[in-house]
């Protein structure tokens, strides 16, 4: 696999030592999608007050830590679209306090911790105020099939970040709209957690040139009159040449 990408991601040197196939090209553009309408389907719905809870997708954006959780502060999800299958992470934000030689006193910096997979998290993150039973809506996106949205796009990888993009809506309220990525860098998403350098370059391969069909060869139809050439004879070679007149 080639990949043609401005911006370096965690599996590119895998390609040093598996070998490059140039007719198998990944560009790896990034896209920003902030409008809703421009999502897949799945992530179509109301947000703010009014948010659409009939859509498993946008309520998981609704979890959050635990009251009593005595380490994190706040958890945002994102749903990671790798080569046909999804996976849920989410950011669990903290601070810790460390020294600050420049005002030579303890200061608050932030951290964040990335976590995979709701087992890891289900111990710090709970659903939200006004919903239904949390597992349901992760059992329904954990079985989903997703296949669609990847040929809709095009791409082998898209995140959707609850928490990317904060809009103005309705009444100057600050709704969180989420965003949508195509073809993203996953190490700012720390995925080698999940899926490691050499599988994910692997996987790639197979999901570009198998599903998304990018690795099929065009047929070029060569004339019979190129065709003989391109096998050492020449228009004469099963005839007899003319003799030349003395």
């Amino acid at each position: 696999m080639y990949i043609i990408s401005k911006h370096k991601d965690y599996y590119d040197g895998v390609a040093g030592s598996t070998g490059i196939d140039k007719t198998l090209v990944y560009e790896r553009n990034l896209i920003e999608i902030e409008n809703q309408k421009e999502m897949p389907k799945e992530f179509h719905g109301n947000f703010g007050w009014s948010r659409n809870y009939d859509n498993h997708f946008l309520n998981l954006g609704y979890s959050d830590v635990e009251r009593n959780c005595k380490k994190y502060e706040k958890a945002k999800l994102f749903i990671v679209g790798f080569c046909g299958k999804l996976y849920l992470g989410w950011r669990l934000l903290y601070t810790i306090e460390e020294y600050d030689v420049e005002k030579n006193a303890m200061t608050k910096v932030p951290k964040v911790d990335i976590i995979y997979g709701y087992e890891n998290v289900k111990d710090f993150v709970r659903g939200g105020y006004w919903r239904r039973n949390f597992k349901d809506d992760i059992e329904y996106v954990l079985n989903y099939d997703p296949i669609n949205m990847f040929r809709e796009i095009n791409a082998p990888v898209f995140v959707y970040d609850n928490d990317a993009v904060i809009k103005r809506g309705d009444y100057g309220r600050q709704l969180n709209s989420g965003i949508f990525l195509v073809n993203p860098i996953l190490k700012d998403y720390e995925f080698y957690k999940v899926v490691d350098a050499f599988q994910a370059f692997q996987e790639l391969s197979m999901f570009l040139g198998g599903v998304l069909g990018r690795g099929e060869k065009e047929i070029v139809v060569v004339e019979d009159k190129y065709k003989i050439a391109q096998h050492g004879f020449d228009k004469w070679s099963f005839r007899k040449e003319p003799e030349t007149k003395k």
